[in-house]
């Protein structure tokens, strides 16, 4: 669980980012789960786009992405973009929360 200071510290860290995932009109399947799992081992955080054509609406999306991708944090939810983040399990993380 974050804090909001630790949100507060990712969401800084996130404003250059572009979406790396985008969900479209499959919307969130297993094997997109599957793929998530192994990003955020190297990046960390990420920003996901729901495009328009996606089935899911953006509150039945974080909540299937919680229960698919286990340890994921989401950060912040605007408008059609979720930022996640998930600490790396394999090395030392590029985001040491305050």
């Amino acid at each position: 669980m974050l804090t909001p200071r630790q949100r507060q510290f990712l969401k800084a860290q996130a404003h250059p980012l572009k979406a790396n995932v985008h969900v479209g009109k499959a919307g969130l399947t297993e094997a997109l789960a599957r793929e998530l799992d192994v990003m955020l081992d190297s990046l960390e955080l990420m920003k996901i786009r729901l495009n328009q054509n996606t089935s899911e609406d953006e509150d039945s999306a974080v909540e299937a992405l919680k229960a698919m991708v286990p340890g994921l944090e989401v950060v912040r939810v605007l408008g059609h973009t979720v930022l996640v983040f998930r600490a790396s399990r394999t090395r030392p993380t590029a985001y040491p929360l305050p």
